[in-house]
């Protein structure tokens, strides 16, 4: 059985019966409801109705007094008093129905089905259903953000920093065993030490505890709490884990996570506004450069040979991975060496993809193919 509120705080009600409440719109709220919770619908100050289908329910709340029961077999002849306006609007079907002289769902309910479909097609078939209260369809229950935070509140203070770093790692370890477990990895990092907070902005995603526990330690040491820590909060935020793909002959570049431990200690030694990455100038003079705080470039690596990918307008396959494009820049459009055999004429494209990492594709022009060239690290 479906139970519908109709009402201001039909969300705030709704949750008193059932966590998983799919919101219609604002003042609409539907829930699967068992026998025993009925009587307790009963005494609601809004709108409700009980049925075998979640539109029926709605159909009955948001159009009839008080508090309705629908027994099952019983939709038709429930709903049938409702105006035709009742159902959801289509203005075209409605002059249709106007000209039939259909006023009410029972009207609508009684038409022939065959000869229905024959002149509405399956718009019209959908409507009757709704009439009927015979449409059945599973909730669409609104799901919360799962957080991933740990917290606590200490009797007695921490002073020293060891013994806080230990409490954090503790944290750490719940924390990113519990993205593990769902494929995720930590994109930033949140600590709240006596209700000031923290941002740590992570340069790629990940689930290393202790390159995690480094970077929070390089920022105790460079910002000290004001006083003993009383109230801990950390918070990771997820995101999509990195994937990077490794040459079997090419040695293998520096670690990302050596890279930001040395830049924090950096950091650390130097004051954080003095620390940055080169960015370089429109120009081609050389040397022509100049640093910027939080900016980084990302490396490139090549695929040998080019992955041939299959692209449309939102999704991206190859025989190694596959994803949604969230992001696209480009097309980029080079070409040269036409006196040559192998002359090239392609267009590129940066695309950001679902998995969380960010490559980089052409199209090859001369035999209209897509190729993935290589990723960005």
């Amino acid at each position: 059985m479906f139970a519908c509120i109709h009402g201001p705080d039909a969300n705030r009600l709704a949750d008193s019966f059932s966590p998983f409440v799919e919101m219609v719109d604002e003042k609409t709220a539907v829930f699967s409801i068992t026998r025993r919770q009925i009587r307790q619908a009963e005494s609601l100050p809004h709108p409700v109705a009980v049925a075998a289908t979640a539109e029926a329910a709605i159909l009955a709340a948001r159009n009839l007094p008080g508090y309705t029961f629908i027994a099952p077999g019983q939709e038709a002849r429930v709903l049938g008093t409702l105006s035709i306006d009742a159902l959801p609007p289509d203005p075209e079907l409605f002059e249709t129905f106007h000209l039939w002289g259909i006023r009410s769902l029972e009207d609508l309910a009684r038409l022939p089905q065959d000869d229905l479909a024959a002149r509405l097609g399956d718009r019209g078939l959908w409507l009757q259903r709704l009439a009927r209260g015979a449409f059945e369809r599973p909730l669409c229950p609104r799901i919360p953000a799962t957080v991933y935070e740990e917290s606590a509140e200490l009797e007695h203070p921490i002073k020293l920093r060891e013994p806080l770093l230990f409490l954090i790692a503790r944290f750490l370890h719940d924390l990113t065993a519990r993205l593990k477990s769902q494929s995720l990895a930590a994109a930033a990092l949140h600590l709240t030490l006596n209700g000031n907070q923290r941002r740590h902005g992570l340069p790629f995603p990940t689930r290393d505890v202790k390159l995690l526990l480094k970077l929070v330690e390089h920022s105790l040491e460079r910002q000290p709490p004001d006083a003993p820590v009383a109230k801990v909060r950390l918070e990771l935020i997820p995101t999509e884990p990195r994937r990077v793909q490794h040459g079997l002959f090419t040695p293998a570049a520096p670690e990302p996570e050596k890279l930001e431990l040395t830049l924090g200690k950096i950091r650390g030694l130097v004051g954080e506004k003095n620390v940055g990455y080169p960015e370089l100038f429109d120009t081609h003079r050389p040397g022509s450069a100049r640093p910027a705080t939080g900016r980084s470039y990302l490396s490139f690596r090549y695929f040998r040979p080019p992955l041939e990918a299959r692209v449309s307008a939102e999704r991206l396959w190859t025989r190694m991975f596959q994803g949604k494009i969230l992001q696209i820049a480009g097309p980029w459009r080079s070409s040269g060496d036409w006196w040559q055999p192998d002359t090239w004429n392609r267009d590129e494209y940066d695309l950001a993809l679902s998995d969380g990492a960010l490559y980089r594709i052409y199209l090859d022009r001369a035999p209209k193919k897509w190729f993935v060239e290589g990723v960005y690290d």
